[in-house]
């Protein structure tokens, strides 16, 4: 039985406007899928899945010009720079860059491969040398995570970043304000030495980006009423591999107060044993998680090729050791120099005698504030001629040196091994200058240069003469006999030298039995050395 026409006519036409509708929704799938690689802002901030195959890539590819372009630009090797107008960040975030030159239009290769997973919400480990574009690397995601998640002053704190010293914390924070400049987001620094009710009243007023050293932040953590972090989306550490054991104690009972869901990332410049450590700690995730994994992003700390260094070294009786600083500094007065001595109270004392000198110099010890410490140290970082005094427990821990013309270790370091760690800091952090390192060693430790000859450091004799100031010698001592404070100075600075000297763990090459004690004490310009106990 046929049937009617009017049903022939309703059924083609239903199967018409299905098969149109069908067409549309193809059309606008295709649409979004050109707005996305042609970089359409209004999808920029969705997730996207990449292309199965490469074979569809090709496909969507070839819809116009600027796919295959940007198509060509994802297909660059690994060791090829992308800009950061590729990656999809805020208007505010690329003006502020441009605006204060923070980057350039090319990223390092650290930032093109930490940024994208940090976008994406993944935990990276990241082990770069320094100078790379560490910071940028994790401050740009976490700028752009408080941004998309609309913080303000009542959510708190968003990203906290915690640093091994006040220094580089200090730097830290103020390229994190320059990348704010063009949000509404505010930021937040504590560190030792500040004073601990501002920062309170900073922490409850709301710090999204909080920058941190670790004993600071565990501190406010426990005493600063108001301190919202409950809403608290991401955890970095910067130069991981600076933090010590009792820090690394410190921050894994911080992890612990924190909210457990939480974006993590772990920036160090070499790999270590305590490295791993830490970031199984700080990495606990569940496995089949896919936003939890770690990331792992190799980028090998470079050699120090110490043969391109030009080393010396100068002996010089101890009575003569003081006049022959003074007169090298007052030489190289136009120039920039680093001083390092064994203990706090030697750098004290000598600064104050140069200063009676009047040799203009800066001087920093483990006894003065942080915040002085840290002043001092940023202001010396960005004079082009000056001296500083520094002792070193202040090197040993110190994550950047400044860039000098002469680096100068008065007092000879514990080891062989102290030396070369020592010296490879100073070679390492050299930008717009070339250090040439000088060891003052008396005779009686000439055996120290055989122990480096074994491990194929040679150094070069260089003559620092003070026989043009030998009449300064008397003068001082006159000088430092006649003024109470420098008198206690200066036994205070001995018995610190004395007492360092014979813990040193090379006993062949420093010990106290073949010290002269006289020579020593005028040195310091003390006539009579004073009693040490050595028990």
């Amino acid at each position: 039985m046929k049937r009617p026409l009017a049903h022939c006519r309703s059924k083609a036409g239903a199967a018409a406007k299905a098969e149109a509708e069908a067409e549309a929704e193809e059309e606008n799938r295709a649409k979004k899928r050109s707005r996305y690689y042609c970089g359409d802002p209004k999808t920029m901030k969705e997730k996207k899945k990449k292309p199965r195959d490469a074979d569809a890539a090709r496909t969507i590819s070839e819809e116009t010009e600027e796919q295959s372009m940007l198509l060509g630009k994802r297909e660059k090797s690994k060791g090829t720079l992308e800009l950061f107008s590729d990656l999809p960040l805020s208007p505010q975030t690329l003006k502020a860059l441009h605006e204060n030159h923070m980057g350039s239009l090319s990223m390092t290769q650290i930032q093109s491969s930490a940024i994208p997973p940090l976008l994406e919400g993944k935990d990276v480990m990241a082990v770069a040398r320094n100078s790379t574009g560490n910071t940028l690397a994790f401050l740009i995601p976490a700028v752009e995570m408080l941004c998309e998640q609309r913080f303000s002053l009542k959510h708190g704190t968003g990203v906290i970043i915690l640093c091994p010293t006040g220094e580089l914390a200090i730097k830290v924070h103020t390229d994190a304000k320059a990348l704010l400049k063009y949000h509404t987001l505010t930021s937040g620094l504590i560190m030792n030495g500040n004073g601990w009710r501002r920062e309170a009243e900073s922490l409850v007023k709301g710090a999204n980006l909080l920058v941190s050293t670790p004993s600071r932040l565990l501190f406010h953590l426990k005493n600063t009423k108001g301190f919202l972090y409950k809403n608290l989306k991401c955890v970095i550490i910067h130069e991981a591999d600076q933090i010590g054991i009792d820090l690394r104690k410190e921050i894994k009972y911080i992890f612990k107060l924190l909210p457990k869901k939480r974006q993590n990332a772990l920036f160090c410049g070499t790999p270590s044993e305590e490295m791993d450590e830490l970031a199984l700690f700080l990495f606990k995730k569940k496995k089949d998680n896919e936003h939890h994994i770690l990331v792992t992003l190799s980028a090998e700390k470079p050699k120090v090729n110490f043969e391109m260094v030009r080393q010396c070294y100068c002996v010089i009786p101890s009575k003569r050791r003081l006049i022959s600083l003074c007169a090298f500094l007052k030489r190289n007065l136009s120039k920039k120099s680093l001083v390092v001595f064994s203990s706090s109270n030697s750098v004290q004392f000598h600064y104050e005698i140069l200063r009676y000198l009047q040799i203009d110099c800066l001087h920093i010890h483990s006894k003065m504030t942080q915040q002085k410490q840290t002043s001092t140290f940023i202001d010396f970082c960005k004079a082009d001629k000056g001296i500083l005094l520094c002792a070193n427990d202040i090197i040993d821990c110190a994550s950047h040196l400044p860039s000098v013309d002469w680096f100068l270790q008065y007092e000879p370091p514990e080891s062989p091994k102290d030396y070369i760690h020592t010296l490879g800091q100073v070679v390492a952090s050299q930008e717009d200058r070339k250090a040439h390192p000088i060891l003052f060693l008396m005779q009686e430790e000439s055996k120290f240069l055989q122990l480096l000859g074994d491990m194929g450091i040679t150094l070069e004799e260089y003559q620092c003469d003070g026989m043009k100031l030998l009449d300064l010698s008397s003068r001082l001592e006159k000088t430092v006999g006649e003024n109470y404070y420098l008198n206690r100075l200066a036994k205070d600075a001995y018995r610190s030298y004395v007492s360092a000297y014979s813990s040193k763990s090379s006993k062949d090459v420093f010990n106290t039995q073949n010290l002269n004690f006289q020579s020593v004490a005028a040195s310091f310009c003390i006539p009579c050395p004073p009693k040490v106990d050595l028990s």
